[in-house]
């Protein structure tokens, strides 16, 4: 019930998103995270299986759970391949982004720090975000996901998805140079939605001049994941984190999301909510730790 009592739902004739405040809010110090779901998961999902909600109770965190328009897509997903929503003027990257400020201003959440986390295509609308508005994010989490403006249609996109980056990239009026800001990006080694050769990709657009540590190995959740830090001088820019045999999903989420299995296991034909494994170190806490820095 607490969960219900605090989720609020924002709407316009053609969409919605999903709002978290904590128990103690304190508009003067809170921070905003936004975090976009990917295919086939809804604001809802991504809110009972991330954990953000007890993290922001906290730390004083409002979650924005923005929510894909409906019928723009028919499985869900953010239209991060069509040139409209790779603008800053127009497109689903200004719907979210319009939603972002009117949500501070509702919230008298003056110069709050802004951070966005998405999976998969959810992602790759945060590298657009971040690329299309370099100067209003604090620092951003792509988890599996292309990077920003790799595809101009949806066969384009379906290229990506299994192939990776094109050769040749087409023209955007966004640049992925121009964000400032920290990155943490984290790819499953057996991703088979979104290819893992695109992390290559997003670590050139956002860590182009920046310096590689040598890479630190890790155990959690099972399973072995390395951590390559980029530094930029005495600014630490991107974070990889590389987790061995992971699918494309949200690693290591919480049990919040309660039925993740509609039909038993047993059933002729089970039925689970895609793209949560919670095997892995937790995603959110990974992306928390580098937010916090």
């Amino acid at each position: 019930m607490k969960l219900l009592s605090l989720l609020l739902f924002i709407s316009s004739p053609c969409w919605a998103s999903l709002l978290y405040t904590p128990v103690h809010f304190k508009s003067e110090t809170a921070r905003l995270v936004v975090v976009l779901h990917g295919c086939l998961q809804s604001a809802e999902s991504m809110a009972l299986g991330t954990g953000w909600n007890q993290i922001a109770d906290q730390n004083n965190l409002v979650i924005l759970y923005p929510q894909a328009p409906p019928g723009s897509n028919p499985i869900g997903c953010w239209n991060w391949y069509l040139p409209e929503n790779q603008r800053a003027d127009r497109g689903q990257l200004k719907l979210i982004h319009d939603d972002i400020f009117e949500t501070l201003e509702r919230l008298q959440m003056k110069n709050a720090k802004i951070y966005l986390a998405g999976l998969s295509s959810g992602a790759t609308t945060v590298a657009g975000l971040i690329s299309c508005y370099p100067q209003d994010f604090t620092a951003a989490a792509i988890h599996s996901g292309p990077s920003y403006g790799l595809a101009q249609n949806l066969f384009e996109g379906n290229q990506v998805l299994k192939d990776g980056p094109p050769s040749t990239r087409p023209p955007t009026s966004c640049n992925p140079n121009d964000f400032t800001g920290s990155l943490i990006l984290i790819q499953g080694s057996d991703d088979h939605e979104v290819n893992p050769k695109n992390a290559d990709q997003v670590i050139a657009d956002f860590a182009r001049d920046a310096k590689a540590l040598p890479p630190q190995d890790f155990t959690s959740g099972g399973l072995s994941y390395q951590v390559t830090d980029y530094w930029q001088k005495t600014n630490l820019k991107l974070r990889y984190v590389n987790i061995h045999g992971f699918p494309h999903a949200w690693a290591g989420f919480v049990k919040n999301l309660r039925y993740p299995t509609f039909v038993g296991p047993d059933s002729k034909n089970p039925t689970q909510i895609p793209f949560f494994n919670a095997t892995g170190p937790s995603s959110t806490n990974l992306i928390w730790d580098f937010f916090k820095q």
